[in-house]
């Protein structure tokens, strides 16, 4: 096969069991001669605006979108930003009614509305 008027490259077929280096030095096929490809960035890059539009919106089951709410919340995690997601959507994650985000990020909510009602305990003393 022929990509970007490379030579052809001949491949061989490996038995069961073999195992087969798929990236090799981090390069495209079309990338220009000389530049990596961006292997490292993930998804920091998304912006905090963005993640939050995913996590605070908790209606629907649909598979897909509930993947995409624990990886977010799972990201605001690693970053240590839970504290940005608003309230009510925390009490979702918190109550888990229909057990779709699991145990350890039900623990995570339970532990930031914790924090939540601590402080807001003591802001009234």
């Amino acid at each position: 096969m022929a990509w970007n008027d490379e030579k052809k490259v001949e491949t061989k077929r490996t038995g069961p069991g073999k195992i087969v280096e798929v990236r090799g030095s981090g390069k495209s096929a079309g990338a220009e001669p000389g530049k990596d490809r961006d292997l490292a960035g993930g998804m920091e890059m998304l912006e905090l605006d963005f993640l939050l539009s995913v996590v605070e919106h908790t209606k629907g089951d649909d598979k897909n979108d509930v993947t995409m709410r624990k990886l977010v919340f799972n990201e605001l995690l690693r970053r240590e930003q839970l504290d940005t997601i608003d309230s009510s959507a925390m009490k979702v994650y918190t109550i888990d009614e229909s057990n779709l985000y699991g145990k350890d990020i039900q623990c995570e909510a339970m532990k930031k509305m914790t924090e939540r009602t601590l402080r807001k305990g003591k802001d009234s003393s």
